[in-house]
């Protein structure tokens, strides 16, 4: 009788994208890996003169080089983990009704993002070269992190938990910082310090348990879809740094930037708190 009334009250998870959803949604979602594929498909003279070389910047190619790639592999890699990541964060804001914050922080990286990375890299690099998507990728990462706290939050009906999301992001620096170099005593101090942060944060947080029981309560009964998606935005959210942040930057003859892949992530995660955090917005 309990598990009917809680199903009345979650209607199932494609009745709610249905009504939550829209074309222009997936007309957004859908123009990254369109853009991606088009570049790729331009020959191969054209797309290198849109690689970004330190000595001799443009604004063009600040911005056009995140959308090139040089090898199928390389292009492959930015797209699968695109279509794991966008969607993910983008359907765990749409359940927790935060779809304009999605919105918001979807068009603001795709514009800021790439020429901000450019600028930033060019601050540290100098005679190096620089092309592909991980980098606003990561950006679009550190929104998935933020949405999964939201999600997490709107399953417990946790009042004023908006303005504590920041443990989310110490969570997601405690796991980069293994990734990246598992093996060193200064990855391992990093992720010391950022799971510290995470447990005096929640320490001095009234009603955690509280929270984590109403978390549990929250998918009891609820249609098959909203459980599953918060596992695998979990899945996602502590698995792809180890993608993204390989212990060898080093592969196939190129670099992984790990400097761009970081500050992608925090740019993308900050933006986004940010726009979450001023009055009438998020929703």
């Amino acid at each position: 009788m309990a598990s009917g009334r809680r199903s009345a009250l979650h209607p199932g998870i494609g009745t709610t994208l249905h009504a939550r959803g829209s074309l222009l949604d997936a007309g957004l979602l859908a123009a990254v890996p369109f853009a991606l594929l088009a570049m790729f498909s331009l020959p191969a003279g054209t797309r290198e003169a849109y690689v970004l070389r330190y000595a001799e910047p443009t604004l063009v190619t600040m911005y056009a080089s995140h959308f090139v790639h040089r090898t199928p592999i390389h292009l492959a890699a930015n797209v699968a983990g695109y279509a794991a990541v966008v969607p993910a964060a983008y359907l765990s804001c749409l359940l927790a009704g935060r779809r304009r914050l999605f919105r918001v922080a979807f068009v603001s990286s795709l514009i800021s993002l790439p020429p901000g990375l450019s600028a930033l890299n060019l601050l540290y690099f100098e005679r190096a070269v620089a092309f592909g998507f991980s980098g606003v990728l990561l950006g679009f990462f550190g929104l998935l992190a933020l949405s999964l706290y939201l999600y997490a939050a709107d399953r417990a009906a946790t009042a004023g938990a908006d303005r504590h999301a920041p443990v989310a992001f110490f969570l997601a620096v405690a796991t980069i910082s293994v990734a990246i170099a598992p093996a060193t005593r200064e990855s391992l101090a990093i992720g010391a310090a950022a799971l510290l942060c995470c447990g005096l944060y929640l320490h001095h947080l009234p009603g955690v348990m509280v929270a984590v029981r109403r978390l549990r309560d929250g998918f009891v009964g609820t249609p098959p879809g909203y459980l599953e998606l918060g596992a695998v935005s979990a899945l996602l959210y502590f698995g792809y740094p180890f993608v993204a942040f390989p212990a060898d930057p080093a592969q196939g003859g190129t670099v992984v930037n790990l400097y761009s892949h970081v500050l992608g992530f925090a740019l993308g995660f900050i933006s986004a708190f940010t726009y979450l955090l001023l009055p009438g917005t998020g929703r």
